[in-house]
């Protein structure tokens, strides 16, 4: 027999011990440990996923202490962590023989049954277990596992609750504050979360992450002013939390103030590693301020971290169609639409830039499956139309406007569309027919023959259809 007792350990402790256990396995020695070094070994595993080695131990230590709940929990914990359920809920049941009202095997019954997606039956183990919870770890373990489960079954509004319940027994618990403020961004709960964590700051005036919650709420209730301030007592209680500065130029950036974003991402810069998001917002600040040259830079260094970052090829693409450089913005588009082959609206900018670039007949494909894709709005029809019009396909041109009139029945536009097409290739009477279509479903909207073709304001004939459908 060997005794070993530990509490408190180092790492280089904790590899100690690790390392007399293994030995002592491979040689089939008896090691005598305390449960808290079995605990502590299980844990090891535990952390580096060596389930079956976990087990192992804790079967070893249950040999010793056979009637420890402690083990039999940890059985669960292990089980569960590998999806066998049944037998984590037989081994919780060994453990309820040797504790009562363990909270963790509340806990873990609960956690089963969310993995099973069975709500109701977690929301009730939970419910039992907070009637009886005394401990304050323990309640907000609990309500952090209610927000699990209504997070599980898309009920933010109840994780917003659970999280809030949990920061009233402890507020400075972190899992809590970071986790509130993105239900509340999928909520849209901005007023109620500024009232919440204004009383949380009155009470807790250093408590950065909920100030950082208060600018959040802010933001989303586009009090830009009251959302700097809260950041700007984040980075004076946390110099170096990175994501306020982050909220802090996204923040300038809504109030077009570009000059600011750029140096709040700065600083975010010199905090954070390399990050592909902060250099794409960085970009469009330069974007923003026409210097394009820069944008480009700072996109590059983005795609050099993540050479599938669709976005930043596409925003390449724009900053060269905003310098009139259509070849090179046609290039990046379709370096985006490599790694997002199905993007509607990276197809749809490389038809518009074709098509502007005089290749129309490349851009007929491009817009083909852009409606393909999205049978469901009307201009899409429109633009291919206008393509195949480009390439002298009137067939196809007016085939795609007839589906587009048959599908949108009171889009006027449309039939003034086919009017303009019909005259200009010579078939006024058909072009007469649409237009009195399109005066009746809307007489206001047929000022856009005009800007189609302005030369059409001087035709009497069409002027006096025109007159007669004028109420």
């Amino acid at each position: 027999m060997e005794d070993f007792e530990e509490s408190d350990m180092s790492f280089g402790e904790m590899m100690d011990l690790i390392r007399q256990y293994e030995d002592a396995e491979k040689t089939n020695r008896q090691l005598f440990l305390d449960e808290e070094s079995y605990e502590r070994i299980v844990e090891f595993y535990q952390d580096n996923r060596e389930f079956k080695r976990a087990l192992s131990v804790i079967e070893n230590a249950l040999t010793h202490y056979s009637y420890s709940s402690v083990f039999f929990i940890k059985k669960a914990e292990v089980l569960t962590e590998q999806n066998k359920l049944t037998e984590a809920l037989e081994a919780l049941e060994e453990a309820e023989k040797f504790t009562q009202n363990d909270i963790a095997v509340f806990l873990i019954r609960a956690d089963i049954f969310l993995s099973q997606g069975k709500h109701e039956m977690a929301l009730d183990v939970l419910k039992y277990a907070q009637s009886i919870a005394e401990d304050s770890d323990d309640i907000c373990d609990l309500f952090l596992e209610k927000a699990d489960v209504y997070e599980d079954m898309g009920l933010y509004l109840e994780v917003i609750d659970a999280l809030q319940e949990v920061l009233k027994h402890n507020p400075e618990n972190e899992e809590a504050l970071n986790r509130i403020w993105f239900c509340v961004e999928l909520t849209g709960k901005y007023e109620e979360s500024m009232l919440f964590h204004k009383m949380m700051v009155d009470k807790f005036p250093y408590n950065h992450l909920a100030w950082f919650n208060l600018g959040h709420a802010y933001t989303g209730l586009e009090k830009y002013d009251e959302a700097l301030e809260a950041f700007g007592f984040v980075t004076a209680i946390e110099e170096e939390f990175e994501p306020a500065y982050i909220f802090t130029g996204d923040v300038y950036f809504y109030k077009n103030e570009f000059n600011a974003a750029l140096d709040a991402y700065h600083e975010a810069l010199k905090i954070a590693k390399p990050n592909k998001d902060i250099f794409y917002k960085v970009a469009e600040c330069y974007e923003q301020l026409k210097d394009f040259h820069k944008a480009r830079v700072y996109l590059r260094k983005a795609i050099a971290i993540d050479p599938y970052f669709d976005e930043a090829f596409f925003k390449i693409g724009e900053t060269y169609r905003e310098e009139e450089n259509l070849p090179k913005a046609i290039t990046a588009f379709e370096r985006a639409l490599k790694i997002s082959p199905e993007n509607i609206d990276f197809l749809s900018t490389l038809g518009d830039a074709l098509i502007m670039n005089a290749e129309v007949d490349r851009a007929v494909p491009v817009l083909e499956k852009v409606l393909e894709l999205d049978p469901k709005t009307k201009s899409h029809y429109i633009h291919l139309a206008t393509a195949y019009y480009g390439i002298e396909d009137f067939r196809a041109c007016f085939d795609t406007l007839t589906l587009a009139s048959d599908k949108f029945e009171d889009a006027a536009d449309i039939y003034f569309i086919k009017f303009v097409f019909y005259y200009q290739i010579g078939n006024k009477n058909e072009g007469i027919v649409n237009l009195e279509k399109g005066l009746l479903i809307n007489f206001e909207e047929h000022s856009i023959i005009f800007d189609l073709d302005p030369l059409l304001i001087e035709d009497d004939t069409i002027m006096a259809v025109i007159e007669q459908y004028r109420n």
